[in-house]
């Protein structure tokens, strides 16, 4: 990576931080299920967030500083996440199922075995297919024994991409934005390939259900 191209993500992240605490801290922020984060943290069991890739943008701010460590790929748009999500004082793992994959596998793996990191996985990310949760979201479960939390947010005023693959979500200043924490889901330690398509659907429905449930209570 050359010099300027450096400059140029160093001053593009700035630039999006700026943007998204802007957004976010003039909007007025509901945050439910919490206290099932809590419990589980109290019994000291290991989280993995699954998340749609429409919903980073405020993702990123509800995880601001916190212990959560987001798988981001190796592409340029992923080097710009990760760098904004550095700015944001997270973490960031590098890899996906096209390009560096095995090697962030294993460290999501020892980072929830011997740190206890709370791993965030955009479940259809990053290029899709569109609401398509990947086998890697039932491995990494599976190997580590994690509770799998779906998370969702949406808002009052935004907008949605609705060229963009994903549907970007893009809240918009002083709406209101509820987040909410999802029922955890845990993958049999033993389960078996024919079984995955079981576990993705179940995530998916519960993925699909929690977005439904916020719409319904923002736009009623």
């Amino acid at each position: 990576m050359g010099s300027e191209q450096k400059i140029k993500f160093f001053f593009t992240a700035k630039a999006a931080k700026f943007l998204i605490y802007s957004i976010a801290l003039t909007c007025r922020k509901t945050v439910r299920g919490l206290e099932k984060i809590e419990k589980l943290r109290k019994e000291g069991k290991p989280i993995i967030y699954i998340f749609w890739h429409r919903h980073i943008f405020f993702n990123i701010y509800r995880f601001r500083n916190s212990r959560a460590r987001p798988l981001i790929s190796h592409s340029t748009d992923g080097e710009i996440v990760a760098r904004i999500a550095q700015e944001c004082g997270m973490d960031p793992i590098r890899g996906s199922s096209s390009k560096g994959g095995a090697k962030a596998f294993l460290k999501m793996v020892k980072s929830i075995k011997e740190m206890n990191s709370e791993i965030m996985i955009t479940a259809d990310g990053p290029k899709g297919p569109l609401r398509n949760i990947k086998d890697g979201t039932i491995l990494i479960g599976k190997k580590t024994g994690a509770a799998i939390i779906p998370v969702s947010w949406y808002s009052s005023r935004k907008k949605i991409f609705e060229k963009s693959w994903d549907k970007f979500l893009l809240p918009f200043p002083f709406g209101k934005i509820i987040f909410k924490y999802g029922d955890p889901v845990f993958i049999p330690h033993d389960i078996i390939k024919d079984k995955y398509p079981d576990y993705k659907n179940k995530l998916k429905t519960e993925l699909d259900n929690l977005e439904e449930e916020i719409i319904a209570e923002i736009e009623p």
